[in-house]
């Protein structure tokens, strides 16, 4: 019962002796068992403290040859451990004796206390104490009357036994008649007519009777007493099966979060892939800017005005001389354009790596912080573990490092020089003095040399008609209407086609280096993704091993 409730007094009033301290605040914490011992003196008592907090006292009480008393702490207590005592205990007794104050009958304590005995199906004898507060039997009467409609539902049962007392008028009934002790001052007592503390003893003829294993009530305390190690033996079953239940779903708890933190890579992979298209589209802009650039100058220095590259044709890359659109090439377009795509697809591989580092460490506190107590050295993991983290082939950069800008305007030189007008008859040399002497008149004096000295040839006329309607300017007119007057035909209407043949070739050529780069890029990312997935895999299994180990031990 509850502090206060008059336990210890009770207890005294069966002991016949004021051996346990009384009061109005708590005086028991801790466990008391009082057993019976045979001392010099009927007021001594001996007592041993155990570290577990029972305290066990030897008295000479003569009903303690016949039983074990023991007295809890209240179900109100403060002290949580108090409490855990008192329940801890319950499964060990063959009765229950639980005292309610009439002062406060029932209380939210005392409810919870009795749900949580249902379990252990204990026979619990409720003992009203302090009964002589009511005036009369017909307020006594209502009390019990209340105190067993509720403890019926409380405990789901039709029998509930209950006394009504006044411990402290019993005990102080007996310490004043020490003559008459034992059973015969029991009868004598139990003869008068006093309700306040009859009732007292018949409690106790209910606790002889409850232990006489020959009675009604003894046959129901030894079947209560061997249903006990049972109930003992369902509540540890049932505790186990519960710890077991809850074990197997945190083991599955923590295998799933294993495998969705292993998992989560996929979402870091979507990530690096949506970062990536702007690492490849700014690579993709500089080479478009460069072959834009090229394409330019293509333009503007393959023209039948350009004597150089004339030269060059007719010549049929005969000359050693390097064009300066070969040098312009070179020095203002590949070779900054080269540099700063290396530079920029060196940043993107340190991007990868250094994201995949940074992820890798970030996986690795992420099962050390889940799972604290399960500890593993990087000695366990294979040496190549945390080299995934930094392993890349760095394809991106090899497929660049070999293109040179030196090699790549020779190679546009080569091109040039096969551009060429197909001579026929005429010895390229002579059309070429020609053609100087033609360009160093002026104007008027070519067209009337053209016109007196090649104005009766038809077919020529004919051709310098048609290449006068495509040339773009006037001079270009005048070095085809030259060419074509020259006594053969030079097939000058093949240059535009030639020229275009060049501009496809440098589209093809960086669409291709284009390409290229892209897919190593892609491989690159591909890699690096794949490594980080491996380097989680093989951190992360230890702790998903642990987890399943211990769930496979749990369902065995």
């Amino acid at each position: 019962g509850e502090f206060n409730s008059g336990k210890s007094t009770v207890i005294n009033a069966l002991l016949g002796e004021r051996y346990l301290t009384e009061g109005v605040i708590p005086t028991t914490n801790e466990i008391t068992f009082l057993r019976y011992s045979e001392l010099d003196r009927k007021d001594m008592q001996r007592c041993e403290r155990h570290p577990d907090g029972q305290l066990i006292c030897y008295l000479p009480a003569p009903i303690l040859k016949e039983m074990n008393i023991v007295d809890t702490p209240g179900t109100n207590v403060i002290l949580q451990r108090q409490q855990r005592l008192t329940e801890e205990f319950v499964p060990r007794a063959d009765l229950l004796f639980f005292v309610i104050s009439a002062d406060r009958p029932l209380t939210e304590s005392e409810v919870t206390f009795l749900r949580y005995t249902q379990q252990w199906k204990k026979k619990v004898v409720f003992v009203l104490n302090k009964s002589d507060l009511y005036q009369n039997t017909q307020e006594l009467e209502e009390a019990i009357s209340f105190i067993k409609e509720n403890t019926k539902k409380l405990l789901n049962t039709e029998d509930v036994t209950l006394y009504p007392v006044a411990a402290r008028l019993v005990l102080e009934e007996k310490l004043s008649a020490t003559s008459d002790v034992g059973k015969k001052y029991r009868e004598i007592v139990f003869a008068e007519s006093n309700w306040k503390t009859s009732s007292f003893y018949k409690l106790e003829n209910f606790l002889y009777s409850f232990l006489d294993g020959s009675t009604s009530r003894g046959m129901e305390r030894m079947k209560l007493k061997l249903g006990t190690p049972i109930a003992i033996a369902e509540r540890i079953l049932s505790a186990c099966e519960t710890l077991n239940r809850k074990d197997c779903e945190s083991a599955e708890q923590d295998l799933s979060s294993a495998n969705e933190i292993i998992d989560s890579v996929k979402e870091y992979v979507i990530k690096m892939e949506n970062e990536s298209i702007s690492w490849r589209r700014r690579t993709l802009s500089a080479i478009d800017a460069t072959k834009s650039r090229i394409l330019d100058l293509i333009e503007s220095t393959l023209q039948l005005s350009n004597l150089d590259v004339v030269a060059s044709f007719l010549l049929k890359g005969e000359s050693s001389t390097t064009l300066p659109a070969t040098s312009r090439i070179q020095n203002e377009i590949l070779s900054p354009a080269i540099a700063d795509t290396q530079n920029l697809l060196g940043d993107y591989v340190t991007w990868l790596q250094s994201n995949n580092a940074r992820e890798g460490r970030a996986y690795k506190e992420s099962f050390e912080k889940k799972w604290p107590s399960i500890t593993f050295s990087d000695k366990n993991y294979p040496l190549e573990t945390y080299e995934l983290l930094r392993k890349l082939d760095e394809l991106s950069l090899k497929a660049i490092e070999n293109l040179s800008a030196n090699a790549t305007s020779k190679q546009f030189e080569r091109e040039v020089r096969e551009v060429d007008c197909q001579k026929d008859h005429i010895d390229s040399y002579l059309l070429l003095n020609v053609l100087r002497s033609l360009f160093k008149m002026a104007a008027p004096m070519l067209s009337l040399l053209f016109l007196e000295t090649f104005g009766g040839l038809g077919a020529a006329g004919l051709s310098a008609s048609l290449l006068t309607s495509i040339l773009p300017t006037t001079l270009e007119d005048l070095l085809a209407l030259g060419l074509c007057s020259a006594g053969g035909f030079i097939a000058i209407s093949n240059f535009p086609a030639r020229r275009q043949g060049i501009i496809e070739k440098v589209k093809k050529t960086a669409d291709a280096l284009g390409q290229e780069l892209e897919d190593a890029m892609q491989k690159d990312l591909q890699e690096t993704t794949q490594n980080l997935e491996k380097f989680v895999r093989i951190i992360g299994e230890p702790y998903r091993d642990a987890a399943q180990n211990r769930l496979d031990k749990l369902l065995e």
